[in-house]
């Protein structure tokens, strides 16, 4: 039969255990879904010159600006449910950076939506609309996720 402390530590084991799986892993966002608009080398000259802006273009920092405004408040609270479900063994350490990324894709997202400055009149008249990020759509398709083992496990 086993003692309560037997139990006890079979618990904290099995919880180490789970707590492994979260340092195994990190989650990546990006711009980083191909899509048939961008080869993966304009993506990221269209991120790097709207993220930080060129002699011509405003910086429209989408990536930076979510990170600002949700890892105090949307990220911690997803992370930290993530975590306890970890802990508990109701979700993989995988699934839970899966879950984390879904919530920063969609985050990332809506930064795109609500990013400025506006556009200058000559690209509302080229585009035919004021959307400062979105063009063709293909950045805004292209955010995505990817759960990657971390380096040196």
């Amino acid at each position: 039969m086993e003692s309560g402390a037997d139990k006890v530590l079979n618990k904290l084991t099995m919880q180490k255990r789970h707590l492994k799986q979260l340092n195994a892993a990190e989650v990546s966002v990006g711009a980083i879904k191909s899509v048939p608009e961008h080869t993966p080398e304009e993506l990221q000259k269209i991120v790097r010159y709207n993220e930080f802006g060129t002699d011509k273009i405003p910086a429209r920092s989408f990536l930076r600006g979510a990170v600002y405004r949700n890892s105090k408040h949307s990220w911690r609270f997803v992370s930290r449910e993530a975590v306890k479900a970890v802990v508990t063994g109701r979700l993989t350490g995988n699934k839970a950076y899966k879950m984390v990324g879904d919530q920063m894709v969609e985050d990332v997202k809506n930064q795109i939506d609500i990013v400025g400055p506006v556009n200058a009149s000559s690209t509302i008249k080229k585009k035919g609309r004021n959307q400062p990020l979105v063009d063709t759509g293909g950045l805004y398709r292209s955010i995505d996720k990817e759960v990657l083992k971390r380096a040196g496990d």
